[in-house]
C-alpha cells in the first residue's frame, strides 16, 4: 500500500510541474535544491566530513518538506491514502449556481 502512495505522489509531482498556473518560484526552488546537492560547489564543502553533508541534507529536507505540502493538493481522490481527499476542492473551487448562465 505504501508503494501505491509513493506512486501517487510521483504522479502528483508530475502534474504540479506540468501545471502552468503553479508557482514558478516553487518549481525553481526545487530545481535549485537538486542542483545544489549535485553541484560540487557548496557553501560548506563536502570534504569536511559531517558538516559538509549536513548543509546538503538541510537544503534537500527543506525542498522535500515544501514539495510534500504542495504536491498534496495535486493528488486525486484515488491516489490519496483516504477516500476523502480535499484536493479537488482546492484545484477546482465549487461554482455557485447563480453564476451558471
Amino acid at each position: 500500500m505504501k508503494t501505491l502512495a509513493k506512486i501517487g505522489r510521483v504522479r502528483a509531482l508530475i502534474r504540479y510541474f506540468r501545471d502552468r498556473n503553479a508557482s514558478v518560484i516553487g518549481k525553481l526552488f526545487v530545481l535549485a535544491a537538486v542542483l545544489y546537492v549535485i553541484s560540487p560547489v557548496d557553501l560548506i564543502p563536502d570534504a569536511i566530513p559531517i558538516v559538509g553533508w549536513l548543509d546538503d541534507m538541510g537544503v534537500m529536507s527543506l525542498a522535500v518538506a515544501w514539495m510534500w505540502r504542495v504536491v498534496g493538493a495535486y493528488r486525486t481522490a484515488s491516489e490519496a491514502p483516504d477516500a476523502a481527499c480535499a484536493a479537488p476542492q482546492k484545484l477546482y473551487p465549487p461554482v455557485a449556481p447563480s453564476t451558471w448562465a
